[in-house]
């Protein structure tokens, strides 16, 4: 089965080729973990297997440099599903992040997001460690602490949606296939009320907006990361820009002293939008 992923940027030097008749020319066809020759004709590109992508295709997905296109079973489509929010997958220079109903899951502004989840896990995880992540979306903080070598990761998401949409996207590949890695589908703070003191090593949370989702900021569901987390376990947190607004200020010192309250130390990790704590 021939699966190949396009964008706006991708199907323009297609066509470019095309017009110039070049008879081949390197590109990415899975949103830029690689590069590979494709062979070009006059109104069409060959991808193999007898599979083809003709010109009108390509000047469709020219004319959307906000989606990113799955090409399977001899059909091209925008990856995004619409449900109770509008969810899609939206290309960047590097890994794509994921957008629901206007409102982006990653960092992008000098920052890449998977690149993002890299030194966000990196604040906290060590080898060996076994880590916690509660919101997994496209995967990436659970592949990065993967690759960082815990010992296992357990990745939750409560949104069924989300997790189509990662299976979508070939940057999230081993978000399903890793060994180290558990997928749970379930509310961040059910899970924590259910696990046993000291399960985990390591937290990395990185929650959606408060307005979605502030019971995952709250002085409960921090009291019980404290007690999941084994003896001087570390968690990254998530905020957004605190010092952006002076009501984003006034947010981040909430957080911050919630945290305090639920027996963390914390400091500030205002180049990663976030905070890194530590249990006393």
């Amino acid at each position: 089965m021939t699966r190949v992923w396009l964008t706006s940027g991708v199907a323009e030097a297609l066509l470019a080729a095309m017009h110039e008749r070049q008879t081949e020319v390197r590109c990415s066809l899975d949103l830029g973990l690689s590069r590979q020759l494709v062979r070009v004709e006059p109104d069409k590109v060959m991808l193999g297997e007898g599979a083809e992508i003709s010109a009108e295709q390509l000047r469709e997905v020219v004319k959307s440099a906000r989606n990113c296109y799955l090409f399977k079973d001899g059909r091209l489509a925008p990856i995004q599903i619409t449900a109770q929010y509008f969810y899609k997958l939206v290309p960047t220079d590097e890994a794509p992040t994921i957008e629901i109903s206007g409102i982006q899951m990653h960092r992008t502004t000098g920052t890449a997001p998977f690149r993002n989840a890299m030194e966000s896990v990196r604040t906290v995880v060590r080898k060996g460690v076994a880590v916690l992540d509660t919101c997994g979306g496209l995967g990436y903080t659970a592949i990065a602490a993967a690759r960082r070598g815990a010992s296992s990761v357990v990745s939750l998401d409560v949104d069924a949606n989300v997790r189509s949409i990662a299976r979508q996207n070939p940057w999230s590949a081993e978000y399903f296939s890793s060994p180290v890695i558990k997928l749970v589908e379930t509310d961040a703070a059910e899970f924590a009320e259910s696990q046993p003191d000291g399960t985990f090593d390591s937290v990395v949370h990185d929650p959606p907006r408060f307005s979605r989702a502030g019971h995952l900021y709250g002085a409960e569901f921090y009291r019980q990361l404290a007690r999941i987390l084994s003896r001087r376990g570390r968690l990254f947190h998530y905020t957004g820009d605190p010092f952006s607004k002076n009501r984003g200020k006034s947010f981040v010192l909430g957080v911050v002293r919630r945290l305090k309250d639920a027996g963390f130390e914390v400091t500030r990790a205002d180049h990663l939008q976030g905070v890194v704590a530590r249990l006393r």
